[in-house]
């Protein structure tokens, strides 16, 4: 049965993980196809942010397959990943490029992504009734993100679609999302079996460096803080747009 339960994770996993990849590059094409044409982004930016992510995920996977990510090696060699999708994030919201597609997206979008965190829980409980991960990283332990996952669409609809929240409410609700994110992170790094752990309840948390699961820290937990920073950066850049005042129009010459 716990066999059964750890390929239906494994399964549902990877499917999560093939819909948030299209639902990615589907968002970016359209804010390729919406942006302004006086601030033109180069159209090759679809098919390398394609193959980089096509690569990241075969590099990942390969590595998870042949045992290189095991928490067996000091330090652990998953560890010294997780600070680059972190750092692509940071390039990724300082980017003036990225800014101009922003503007050309749909500011619903980037909530809606966040609802994949309500199969990414319902993918950690199954490992937990599987017996390879501890109850403290499911929802019937102290893992709450899935309030974001849940509530991500309403968030989106009552602002964005019929606009009868205030735009503010979604910079909160995004600010709170990355407070649920960081609390998981911390609770799955806390449950390794690394020096730094603290949840010493079996079993411990080593299924994040074996594949398909790798992709949870390498891949989704990306694509969710980053969704939540360039949601922040794109409120912030149309309240700013909304904020400034026309040009006076000079006066006639006499």
């Amino acid at each position: 049965m716990k066999t059964l339960l750890y390929l239906l994770a494994a399964g549902l996993f990877v499917a999560v993980v093939a819909v948030v990849l299209a639902a990615v590059l589907l968002g970016l094409r359209r804010a390729l196809r919406g942006a302004a044409s006086g601030n033109p982004v180069p159209r090759r930016a679809l098919p390398l942010t394609a193959a980089a992510l096509a690569f990241w995920l075969g590099l990942t996977a390969a590595l998870a397959a042949a045992g290189a990510l095991s928490f067996d090696a000091r330090p652990p060699r998953l560890l010294l990943l997780l600070p680059l999708p972190l750092l692509a994030t940071v390039l990724l919201a300082r980017s003036a490029a990225v800014g101009r597609l922003l503007d050309a997206l749909p500011r619903a979008g980037l909530l809606y992504l966040q609802s994949m965190r309500v199969a990414v829980e319902l993918v950690l409980w199954l490992l937990f009734l599987a017996g390879a991960v501890p109850r403290q990283m499911t929802f019937e332990g102290l893992n709450w993100d899935v309030l974001t996952g849940l509530t991500a669409p309403v968030v989106a609809y009552f602002c964005f679609t019929r606009r009868s929240w205030p735009w503010q409410v979604a910079v909160g609700w995004n600010v709170l999302g990355l407070a649920l994110l960081l609390n998981i992170v911390t609770i799955a790094l806390l449950s390794a079996p690394t020096p730094f752990r603290q949840f010493w309840n079996e079993p411990a948390n080593v299924v994040i460096s074996q594949f398909p699961f790798v992709w949870l820290p390498l891949f989704i937990v990306p694509v969710a803080y980053t969704s939540h920073v360039l949601s922040l950066r794109q409120l912030w850049r149309r309240a700013a747009n909304t904020a400034t005042p026309l040009p006076e129009t000079a006066a006639p010459t006499a």
